[in-house]
């Protein structure tokens, strides 16, 4: 699963700036697994930089193009921790180096402009500035600007499943594209890929309103589900497995005597792939364990070990599950 590193955050405590809320949402990410050793080199980088920082004064805009470009560029290269690190805190260095003490305050400044997020290589756990949390697919995008504490709005481009903090003060808004959901403190899924004319919001607690180009709201309650239409901008609400749609977040889930057609189901969102089964064999074979880090591979191969089941891959990401003839 990608890291992300809270950059507005780590700056905050380094400058020794941070607000309250601030303080609360590092004590949470440095708990985190390897993360106070990466602090400890940040804190050391940090340093140094200051100590080793030259009286240039290069043009700010055009630094700040460049280094959030290729920022953005490593994160979503790097998929191991220590690799994202060293290579986007070099960058960092070599960056605030050229710009000065003098102006690494306008860098901060500007990074925090505007808060951007990708998931290009696997799902993302995100803490938002109101301790919201936020698990980003693979190949979804999620930004909000630092205004967000008092207007709480993002725009997301893919799938995102959200924990909302209740605040009733301010609504949490979500946009994609003409689709907007108001939240005001609940659990629910958003699925609005720009490429894919079909679009859901999964309710799983509280409620939550939906509305497309002209305007009008949809209130969904729990244990719904709203299809969208993009294209012929149309809305259905229905009752459907909400647990389902909101699997693919979960870092670990524990299957107790369920068939492999029910356990396919949630592999194919857990895996974003299509998985065919036999129906011979769909509703007739249980089995009794933990997804986590494995691969889909292992997994069904563990599975066939349990009982004689084959499977292939193809090259359009669909899996094929079948019986063995004796």
């Amino acid at each position: 699963m990608e890291k992300i590193i809270p950059w507005g955050l780590l700056i905050a405590q380094l400058k020794h700036e941070s607000t309250p809320e601030q303080d609360v949402l590092f004590d949470a990410w440095i708990k985190e697994t390897d993360n106070a050793e990466l602090f400890v080199d940040i804190t050391l980088l940090w340093d140094k930089i200051q100590e080793e920082v030259s009286e240039a004064k290069p043009d700010l805009a055009v630094s700040w193009e460049k280094m959030q470009t290729r920022i953005h560029a490593g994160q979503h290269k790097q998929r191991n921790l220590r690799r994202i690190k060293y290579s986007v805190i070099s960058i960092a260095a070599s960056i605030l180096l050229l710009l000065g003490i003098g102006y690494s305050y306008q860098f901060v400044r500007q990074y925090n402009t505007n808060q951007y997020y990708s998931a290009l290589n696997g799902k993302s756990r995100i803490i938002l500035p109101d301790s919201s949390v936020v698990w980003l697919n693979t190949g979804s995008t999620l930004q909000y600007a630092s205004s967000f504490i008092h207007k709480r709005q993002l725009v997301l481009e893919g799938e995102a499943s959200f924990e909302v903090t209740k605040d009733k003060r301010y609504p949490f808004i979500v946009s994609s594209g003409d689709l907007k959901v108001k939240v005001y403190g609940t659990k629910f899924n958003v699925y609005s890929y720009p490429n894919d004319n079909n679009a859901k919001i999964a309710l799983r607690s509280g409620s939550v309103s939906v509305s497309l180009k002209d305007g009008k709201e949809a209130f969904l309650s729990p244990g719904e589900i709203a299809r969208i239409n993009k294209k012929e901008q149309t809305l259905k609400i229905e009752q459907s497995d909400v647990e389902l749609e909101t699997f693919w977040a979960k870092e670990s889930v524990f299957f107790k005597s369920k068939s492999l057609g029910y356990i396919c189901k949630y592999l194919e969102r857990w895996y974003n792939v299509k998985i065919n089964v036999d129906p011979k064999i769909a509703e007739s074979q249980f089995y009794t364990f933990t997804v986590k880090d494995d691969s889909l591979e292992t997994i069904l191969r563990t599975l066939s070990k349990i009982n004689p089941i084959k499977y292939t891959f193809d090259d359009n990401n669909r899996v094929t599950i079948s019986s063995v003839e004796p």
